[in-house]
């Protein structure tokens, strides 16, 4: 089980969309909560709003993946950004992963995932053998099960971020 990411950010705006281009990225996985928007809310903070317009201007491919039961919030962000998604994805199992990348015609080798959580962006993202990128979350407020996750995560996000000092 390799939890490790490929790369770490404090937020989605500060992935280098150049260093995606020269990793060979061409279509990019996003979560939603605690990643670009509020857990459980449905405005898309404005850099993040940004860095997608930026990141499809560059011609990548940005799909909406999200494990959130109510799928028409998730759906109208897409359709908001202009992307395509995928609700109820199962993260961190790999079904949701390929309906995304089959949307954007990518392959894992061409694919990124960005996202907030370990248990599900990440380690789903490495199984399927994609870059994946962990992001801190936006805000502490989240669902009861990920704040018990995150009593997990914090050891190995320590760790990690000692790798970038």
């Amino acid at each position: 089980m390799c939890l490790e990411p490929t790369l770490l950010a404090k937020a989605v705006w500060e992935v280098d969309l150049e260093e995606l281009a020269a990793r060979g990225v061409r279509g990019v996985i996003l979560d939603l909560d605690n990643t670009i928007a509020y857990w459980n809310d449905r405005e898309v903070l404005p850099r993040a709003r940004e860095w997608i317009a930026r990141a499809r201007e560059r011609g990548l491919s940005v799909c909406l993946v999200s494990n959130a039961l109510r799928g028409s919030r998730v759906k109208a962000v897409a359709e908001e950004l202009g992307i395509a998604y995928v609700r109820r994805a199962g993260k961190p199992f790999g079904a949701g992963y390929r309906r995304a990348m089959k949307e954007m015609n990518t392959s894992p080798a061409e694919t990124c995932i960005i996202g907030d959580q370990v248990f599900t962006d990440i380690w789903g993202g490495n199984r399927l053998g994609v870059t994946t990128i962990l992001v801190e979350p936006l805000a502490p407020r989240e669902s009861p099960h990920t704040r018990l996750v995150r009593l997990i995560e914090r050891p190995l996000r320590r760790r990690w971020a000692r790798r970038i000092e």
